[in-house]
């Protein structure tokens, strides 16, 4: 089968979309199947990257684009006519909806909606932004895929209200990657940021993350003498971030380590008191499995799908967006130690996901790496009637 992928950004690119395309594209080349990404030649940060390349069997293209606005406001042609199967990445991706208008007559696709389309607006702005989109772009481009694959529950929802058949959408949390599982070295990471007892956030710099809320919070943990640990590149926040610190006495004791490769990110998080998540929105929250994967607390902001991954005070603390002193007494009490610490300090449990067939997956913790992810993406391709597709080298090439 050839199974084309069009996501916005890909390899050396890293990020949430980033990993799970290149997961499954893993998953699938194992399993024989000739798998291509199309995306774009300009990185996240400007700079170009060569038009063809591979990368562990996954062939990759890369088009120089039109339009760039932004990550998801990026538009470019990818040539999909050979594809047996076309798998978009990313709502709101203005690609993905010019490839929907000439794929939905000729080659089936699934549509994998990542960041989700449940995110409450953060202003007034964006909420016209985001009706004008759905009713001009959007909608369509869900009404032409042959299946939906959303990561969380309140997705399924907001679709089921505009009148989406649910036999077309599927809940399929994000998986991990085995190697998250690994154990990490928390003096490794001790020894090498200099750190004692930390506080962990873990993603990008972003307004949308809120890590601004997390400073705030440390600031009125008194006399703990632990530090706030940033990892994750720059999403526009880290200078404001580092003016607030000053301002509030805590310059010395914040730490920025920028992006870091998955062995560090691993020692971090091993090596963290707790991981505080205080976004305003998060479709699912992997970082709470990566940091449930290396045994220690999570402590979260009770939005979007994290409230279907967790249930609060069992396998983690949650507190309402933005009420920063309900997010200060959580991780005051995660920051304590042994036997103080709260019951849902050991490693988390997340409730089994239902499959996309509705049922309990039951398969806990395993239903987060990236195998299981990957079988229930080819289980939701059966369900819409690509059985007869045959492996690569055997199928047709259909013209678009």
């Amino acid at each position: 089968m050839k199974v084309h992928h069009v996501a916005p950004h890909f390899h050396p690119e890293r990020g949430g979309v980033e990993w799970n395309v290149l997961g499954l594209g893993r998953y699938l080349v194992d399993r024989g199947h000739e798998v291509v990404v199309h995306t774009s030649s300009r990185g996240i940060r400007g700079e170009t990257f060569p038009a063809i390349g591979t990368i562990d069997g996954i062939a990759i293209r890369r088009y120089r684009p039109t339009i760039h606005l932004g990550y998801y406001a990026t538009v470019f042609r990818p040539d999909v006519r050979e594809a047996d199967i076309v798998h978009l990445h990313g709502y709101g991706f203005l690609t993905n909806d010019r490839a929907a208008r000439g794929l939905h007559r000729t080659i089936p696709f699934v549509y994998s909606l990542h960041h989700g389309v449940s995110q409450p607006p953060p202003s007034l702005a964006a909420a016209l932004k985001w009706k004008v989109y759905y009713a001009l772009q959007g909608r369509a481009t869900l009404r032409r895929a042959a299946a939906i694959i959303s990561g969380s529950v309140p997705d399924r929802d907001w679709l089921a209200s505009r009148g989406f058949p649910l036999n077309r959408v599927h809940v399929v949390p994000t998986g991990l990657d085995p190697t998250a599982f690994r154990p990490g070295a928390p003096e490794r990471a001790r020894s090498r940021f200099r750190l004692d007892r930390y506080i962990l956030f873990l993603g990008r710099l972003h307004r949308e993350k809120s890590p601004d809320h997390l400073v705030r919070a440390a600031a009125d943990l008194g006399d703990w003498p632990g530090s706030l640990v940033f990892v994750g590149p720059d999403g526009g926040m880290r200078n404001s971030l580092e003016t607030q610190a000053s301002a509030l006495g805590l310059r010395d004791r914040v730490v920025f380590t920028g992006e870091v490769d998955e062995e560090t990110k691993r020692d971090l998080l091993a090596g963290a008191t707790c991981l505080v998540l205080p976004s305003f929105y998060e479709a699912q929250g992997i970082v709470i499995l990566e940091a449930w994967a290396q045994g220690i607390p999570v402590v979260a902001s009770r939005v979007g799908g994290v409230p279907h991954l967790v249930s609060d005070d069992v396998d983690a603390l949650l507190f309402a967006w933005s009420d920063v002193a309900a997010c200060r007494g959580p991780s005051d009490e995660s920051s304590k130690t042994p036997p103080r610490q709260p019951r849902w300090a050991a490693r988390g449990t997340p409730k089994p996901p239902r499959s996309s067939h509705g049922k309990s997956s039951g398969l806990g913790w395993k239903q987060f790496t990236r195998p299981p992810f990957a079988r229930e993406l080819a289980t939701t391709q059966k369900a819409h009637g690509f059985t007869g597709l045959r492996r690569s080298g055997g199928s047709q090439p259909r013209k678009g």
